[in-house]
């Protein structure tokens, strides 16, 4: 079980969404989800290799109670700071998410 008291950060999740301007141009972009509360578990600067050099990119992990729809096609904001969904981890039967994320 999540305790009410351990979830102190504010979590935006962005879906994302394709709008029709009135001459028929297609433009994705995000919508608001929804917002939740959540505890920030913990965050690193991991090394990834991109392209030919090394870039640094800063990885956190959320939890977050239970939410049907959170995938890794979603976008999350804690803080004035935007998150790529990297993965997402179910805790118990439906009782929680753990939300692997990296940097934008």
């Amino acid at each position: 079980m999540i305790q009410a008291g351990s979830l102190n950060r504010r979590l935006a999740i962005y879906a994302p969404a394709d709008t029709t301007s009135e001459t028929g141009t297609v433009k994705t972009g995000w919508r608001k989800q929804g917002e939740v509360w959540a505890s920030l578990d913990g965050l690193t600067v991991k090394d990834s290799n991109r392209m030919a050099g090394r870039v640094e990119a800063a990885e956190a992990r959320f939890t977050i109670r239970y939410l049907a729809g959170v995938s890794t096609l979603n976008e999350v904001v804690c803080n004035k700071r935007r998150y790529s969904v990297v993965e997402v981890e179910e805790i118990g039967l439906r009782e929680g998410l753990k939300l692997l994320v990296r940097a934008i």
